[in-house]
């Protein structure tokens, strides 16, 4: 929310109307941080992350941010808060990756989408993991009813980008598998191993998408 709020700072401070700034932010201004793979190829690799905290418009960031809220309390139950910010953010790489591989190469994204389906992928990976994994356990059936219904609307409407949601949810997924068993680990460097895991496989990934340009 505040870089949303700088992002309007910006559009105000450039001539924009900041009613108009509030409601949708300005393209030109959020071209500057957005996920462009073309941008990526050259270099600018940052936007992996800078991407994940801009949004087109207060209604996007309006649904992320009330999706993160609910999402995000069952995620923090489950993994802790450390864990927690580790599947947030390694699930929005994961999402901004499998956007360079099967997204537009000229197009670009913005939101933190990617991340929050990874909150519901590490939630599922988790439940996979230890066993309670059910359609009779209400929270996996509700998650399961919100994945579906969310990825049907992402598949529908245009401009939203289905690859970046399904890879974040494969990653988030792949990181409560590898992290169930040390949730309630003391040994710092076996609560450290699933973290190191996911950032090597996506450095990899990434480097090879560099290769096959």
């Amino acid at each position: 929310m505040l870089v949303y709020a700088g992002v309007m700072a910006m559009a105000v401070y450039s001539g924009v109307q900041w009613n108009v700034a509030f409601v949708e932010q300005p393209p030109e201004i959020l071209a500057k941080g957005s996920l462009s793979p073309e941008l990526v190829a050259g270099g600018q690799v940052w936007r992996l992350v800078s991407s994940m905290f801009l949004h087109s418009g207060l209604t996007h960031l309006a649904l992320n941010m009330i999706s993160l809220y609910f999402l995000g309390y069952f995620a923090e139950l489950t993994f802790g808060r450390g864990r927690f910010f580790a599947l947030y953010t390694l699930s929005g790489l994961s999402g901004g990756i499998a956007y360079l591989y099967f997204g537009d190469f000229h197009g670009s994204a913005v939101g933190a989408s990617g991340a929050i389906f990874g909150l519901v992928g590490g939630i599922l990976g988790y439940a996979v993991r230890r066993k309670t994994f059910s359609w009779q356990n209400p929270v996996i059936r509700q998650l399961l009813i919100l994945l579906a219904l969310n990825l049907f609307i992402g598949a529908s409407i245009p401009n939203i980008s289905i690859t970046a949601h399904v890879g974040g949810l494969l990653g988030g997924a792949a990181f409560g598998w590898m992290a169930a068993p040390a949730v309630y680990s003391e040994k710092k460097i076996r609560a450290a191993t699933p973290i190191a895991i996911m950032l090597g496989a996506e450095a990899l990934l990434l480097a090879a998408w560099f290769l096959v340009l």
